[in-house]
């Protein structure tokens, strides 16, 4: 035996050396077992012999000179005992003096397996040292962080994810929800703590399959969401203070007129951060054009324009979705709260039976004023998941948004932003002018803030669907909402 190997071999003997047991699980589906471990000084050391068995790989040691050689495929990896340089495919690497031999048996500091010897050898191995537990074979972390803002209403938990991850919402049971994350992996040790608040503590466990985020919630049974973030990607845990308990009747104010809010001396707010929602996406085609341009193509298109030729202005835009995916409409309005913006622009193209019908018309979220803005909105909110309602027969939720949005003016505000947009476009587009009009979408009703829903044109028209997949055209429609955008942010901004 070698001399630096006599040194910390009777070291070890010197000294407590404890034998223990850890759990192994895998990525792979095998059952979860136990195996044998030695801990020194608080260093775990697993046997070379199980590093092979766990990882799959082939070893042969050579007692005379004290070299263990590990193959995976292309790849070898030796290492010498009671040396500080190991070797991967001929190439050295330095993970220290962190092995040794008891009889015929070499250990390797667990830590030195984790970061050098397993992803040498292209493969994964993580300890989680809280738990007890070795994960082998998990793939790339995928949840990379966590980000908490808060204020005295509500609180906004971001798990930052490489990608969209799948996940189960489980009910929450004595204050604490519960998200897995299926096939989630974490990078660091996640977490957050407060002192009292909605949120009082995020933890994040590893398991076999995924990563379990547990979020306590702070007393007062605050109201909770949870739905994907699709720009950059991660999940949102939205919390918020339940401050009404009756719902008050919903009390309607009709627009006021461009003349009069011109006059309107508002509050003045900052206006930074628009988020633009391109309709439709995935299997929602929205209308489809005679020659097969699909409206959620348009649509995608032209916000990420929108989006581009706003920051080129100084203010910062993001999108509900970037890619041709399906977003559910409250989950598009629950990105729009939970990031905090000051408008909110859903952009899409027309649709109708009648080829020959055509024009652009902008909304904002009012109670429908006649039988096309009705069924422009069903049209709109067909794939919610939620059936349309009436304002005469509102429900409790729909007429609770209703008064909320009335009660802090985002109608007077959203109407300004519209007829803006409506007069901006009626200079340049040589389309009919449909007007500013008025009803009950879904994507509208769940944001906290001014609103708009830009018809563009109607795809159904074969002159204008080629007008809408005209670069030229498109700029103008985003030239003129650019515009807009800036004299109300000269109006209401600050």
């Amino acid at each position: 035996m070698k001399t630096g190997i006599r040194i910390l071999a009777v070291m070890l003997l010197a000294g407590p050396c404890l034998a223990q047991s850890v759990q192994v699980s895998y990525s792979d589906g095998r059952p979860v077992e136990s195996i044998a471990v030695l801990q020194h000084d608080d260093v775990v050391y697993l046997s070379v012999s199980q590093i092979a068995r766990l990882l799959g790989l082939e070893k042969t040691a050579d007692l005379a000179t004290d070299e263990v050689t590990l193959r995976s495929g292309s790849h070898t990896f030796k290492l010498l005992i009671g040396g500080t340089v190991w070797m991967l495919d001929g190439e050295t690497v330095a993970p220290g003096d962190v092995a040794f031999r008891e009889g015929d048996e070499f250990f390797v500091e667990l830590g030195a397996v984790e970061k050098t010897l397993a992803p040498g050898l292209g493969t994964m191995l993580r300890w989680d040292e809280a738990g007890g537990t070795l994960f082998v074979g998990l793939p790339a972390p995928s949840i990379i962080d966590i980000d908490v803002r808060s204020s005295r209403e509500r609180v906004t938990a971001t798990i930052k994810t490489i990608g969209m991850l799948n996940y189960e919402l489980l009910p929450a049971v004595d204050g604490k929800i519960e998200i897995l994350v299926k096939g989630g992996v974490f990078s660091k040790r996640l977490g957050f703590d407060s002192e009292g608040g909605l949120i009082e503590s995020i933890q994040a466990k590893q398991e076999t399959h995924g990563t379990r985020i547990i979020v306590s919630l702070g007393d007062g049974d605050p109201g909770y969401r949870v739905f994907p973030r699709f720009d950059p990607r991660g999940i949102v845990v939205l919390v918020w203070k339940r401050t009404l308990t009756d719902i008050p009747d919903p009390e309607f104010r009709p627009p006021r007129t461009l003349a009069w809010a011109d006059r309107f001396s508002p509050a003045r707010v900052p206006i930074d951060l628009i988020v633009i929602d391109p309709g439709h996406g995935g299997d929602n085609l929205g209308s489809v054009g005679p020659s097969g341009y699909m409206e959620k193509d348009f649509n995608l298109e032209i916000s990420r324009k929108l989006r581009d030729a706003l920051e080129r202005k100084g203010i910062d835009a993001m999108l509900t979705r970037n890619d041709d995916v399906f977003v559910d409409l409250v989950t598009r309005t629950e990105v729009a709260n939970s990031v905090g913006a000051d408008l909110f622009i859903s952009m899409h193209a027309n649709g109708y039976g009648d080829p020959q019908a055509g024009g652009f018309e902008i909304y904002f979220l009012s109670p429908a004023m006649d039988d096309h803005a009705r069924t422009v909105a069903a049209m709109e909110n067909a794939g919610s998941g939620i059936v349309p309602v009436s304002v005469d027969d509102a429900g409790e939720e729909i007429a609770f948004i209703l008064w909320d949005t009335a009660q802090n003016e985002f109608v007077v505000e959203s109407s300004h932003l519209a007829q803006l947009i409506d007069e901006e476009l009626a200079g340049d587009l040589k389309i009919k002018n449909r007007g500013v009009k008025q009803a009950t979408f879904v994507v509208l009703a769940g944001v906290y803030l001014p609103a708009v829903l830009v018809e563009s044109a109607f795809i159904t028209n074969p002159r204008e669907e080629e007008l809408l997949a005209d670069d030229a055209f498109q700029d103008t429609i985003v030239n003129g909402i650019v515009e807009a955008v800036l004299r109300f942010k000269q109006h209401y901004g600050r």
